[in-house]
């Protein structure tokens, strides 16, 4: 019987930077304000994040923006979903903004600034090393097929 092979998966090899947001804005307004005061475009992809757990399939919203220019993709989550939380810190954060990609390493101190200055965050900081290890799902984000709202074609 033929030996199967597996994939090997370093979850430390992928490159990204979270932020946690506490704000009282509903996500797509938290949207739309971060899209006024950093010049993006994030548009609300048309199904949600599912994080799948033995117990429960939790939904939660998401918005997707690709910037071409520095080769990097953000989403914003909603860490409460319909079930459970995508990241369970105390206190817990209403929104997760991930970054994947790039090679501007001060990217996240430049959000992170632009960030303090959009009315309805009352705080946001980048999280921990140690609590980003526990945030798996982060691999599932690109597994959908994302349509690019600027573009005509699907991404993976």
């Amino acid at each position: 019987m033929p030996k199967k092979e597996y994939l090997r998966f370093d979850f430390d090899d992928i490159a990204f930077r979270a932020i946690a947001i506490h704000t009282a804005l509903p996500p797509a307004l938290l949207a739309w304000q971060i899209d006024r005061f950093l010049g993006t475009k994030f548009s609300i992809l048309p199904f949600s994040f599912s994080l799948k757990t033995k117990k429960s399939t939790s939904e939660h919203a998401q918005y997707y923006f690709r910037d071409e220019e520095f080769d990097t993709e953000w989403w914003i989550l909603e860490n409460q979903g319909t079930q459970e939380s995508l990241m369970q810190v105390k206190p817990l954060p209403d929104m997760i903004l991930i970054g994947r990609g790039g090679e501007d390493d001060n990217a996240s101190e430049i959000w992170l600034e632009k960030l303090k200055s959009i009315p309805g965050i009352s705080l946001s900081y980048e999280v921990a090393d140690k609590v980003k290890k526990k945030l798996t799902w982060i691999t599932w984000l690109s597994d959908k097929k994302v349509k690019d709202p600027d573009q005509d074609q699907e991404k993976e």
